[in-house]
């Protein structure tokens, strides 16, 4: 049930609370109520606006009730490869070097273990979970892109307004990556998605790829240059990063075709809603 709203209105009414809720929370409680507004924004669409959420199908839309556990290896791997992959090349080029972890780095890559997971979900949830399927009928590639967009807009007022994210670096060179990368992650999440028919695989990459980026970059190199290295180069969102997620989906794309082809087949063959 969906109270007579179109899939378009209702993703253009979650963006626009989900973009609103950014804006107004990202100083609250260094950012956890901006990092919780994915979920808590779907949670109100599906209970409250359209009630959907009251059905088991409306859940199942989300792809929240199927595991997709053929993809989890794919999803983890891919993301963890990437990171792997912009560390050692910044190493060969002489920016950093490896060194031996600290007594710090076990308690951290714990903890990161099982935080990671439970806020990659809280951000899931709104972006694969809800928002894809629902724009999905602009075209596999149009959706991504619009997702990507929302997502890297979401994130602006917690980089712009805040120390916490991104804050160092040219600012313009910085949000040209950043944007870019989210594009090319939303690329690489989105077709786990369609191919597993599940958001489980796309919470998997994304916990992946800030897990590891995250030990690498703060345990297990070292640099005289940490704006090259975290900022433009490695890191979250750097150059080879984004080079390395754009290769990932690609080569999921073409893993997944199967799955992508009957349904870029099925949404292109209604046109949008005005």
């Amino acid at each position: 049930m969906t109270d007579g709203l179109s899939d378009d209105r209702l993703a253009a009414i979650f963006i626009a609370a989900v973009l609103v809720t950014s804006l107004a929370t990202a100083n609250v409680a260094d950012g956890l109520v901006l990092a919780l507004s994915p979920l808590l924004v779907t949670l109100a669409m599906m209970l409250l606006v359209t009630r959907e959420g009251w059905s088991r199908s409306g859940w199942e839309r989300l792809g929240i009730l199927r595991a997709g556990k053929s993809w989890w290896a794919v999803a983890v791997g891919s993301s963890m490869l990437v990171s792997l992959a912009a560390t050692v090349a910044v190493v060969v080029l002489g920016y950093a070097s490896f060194i031996e972890p600290d007594s710090e780095f076990v308690s951290a890559a714990v903890v990161m273990a099982i935080t990671g997971p439970i806020l990659a979900f809280t951000e899931e949830i709104g972006w694969r979970g809800y928002l894809q399927p629902r724009v999905q009928r602009w075209g596999v590639r149009a959706s991504m892109l619009i997702v990507g967009v929302v997502w890297a807009a979401w994130h602006l007022p917690y980089i712009l307004l805040t120390p916490y994210y991104h804050s160092e670096g040219n600012r313009v060179i910085t949000l040209l990556l950043f944007t870019a990368s989210a594009v090319a992650f939303s690329f690489l999440f989105g077709y786990l998605r369609i191919a597993s028919a599940s958001m489980w695989p796309a919470v998997l990459a994304h916990w992946a790829h800030n897990w590891t980026f995250a030990l690498l970059t703060g345990y297990l190199v070292q640099t005289q240059h940490p704006v090259v290295v975290t900022e433009y180069l490695s890191g979250d969102t750097g150059l080879f990063v984004l080079i390395g997620t754009i290769i990932a989906a690609l080569i999921v794309r073409r893993k997944c075709r199967a799955a992508i082809e009957p349904v870029q087949h099925a949404e292109t063959s209604v046109p949008p809603t005005p």
